[in-house]
């Protein structure tokens, strides 16, 4: 039986309608890879900046750009506008609403301590009881520890839980921890996935 329900956080409950790692490249010539996708996660989602001017720094320091002001203020301008722009999906604030009523709810997120102010700007940070942000815990998807914490401060088994991720990796590696997985698409889309895990709607 399913007791409890974790979301990601970006292009799943919600969306910054900015590219920002596109953007990044782009300014600074960086190609679009994989390891590139690692290195920015490592370099500005596993910290809890005091400041964002330290998190530019330390971008351009892992990335072995130049550090200006200019490019200083390019990044930190960049993760406002993500921040300001950022919208939740329509109808998703419904789903969880109805969601909370019977079950748990609980997301993982790899993001930065700037971006997680969104569950504040959407009023949806009260409907999580338990919110593991890489920022905080030191940790990203889809390392095993994240979810294992997760679990247990939510007091579930992983057969009990059902994990949402726009991303395919984070939730083959779900599945590979025993959890339940949703590839997110759209709301409309995960209202009939949830329904196949016979899920209160």
């Amino acid at each position: 039986m399913i007791k409890a329900i974790i979301f990601d956080l970006w292009e799943t409950l919600g969306t910054k309608n900015v590219g920002i790692s596109k953007s990044l490249q782009d300014k600074f010539g960086i190609e679009k890879s994989s390891e590139f996708m690692h290195l920015y996660e490592t370099s500005v989602q596993l910290n809890n900046w005091s400041s964002e001017k330290e998190m530019a720094i330390n971008f351009l320091k892992e990335f072995n750009i130049e550090h200006n002001n200019e490019n200083e203020e390019f990044i930190i301008n960049l993760f406002r506008e993500g921040i300001e722009k950022a919208t939740m999906f329509i109808g998703m604030k419904e789903l969880l609403l109805k969601l909370k009523e019977n079950y748990k709810l609980g997301f993982i997120s790899n993001t930065t301590v700037f971006e997680a102010n969104v569950l504040n700007k959407w009023y949806i940070r009260d409907l999580f009881e338990i919110k593991s942000f890489s920022w905080e815990l030191g940790i990203k998807k889809p390392n095993k520890e994240i979810f294992d914490i997760t679990l247990q401060k939510l007091g579930v088994k992983p057969e009990e839980t059902v994990f949402i991720d726009d991303g395919k990796k984070n939730i083959l590696k779900a599945r590979e921890y025993g959890l339940n997985g949703i590839v997110f698409k759209s709301v409309e889309q995960l209202n009939d996935e949830l329904l196949k895990f016979n899920i209160k709607i």
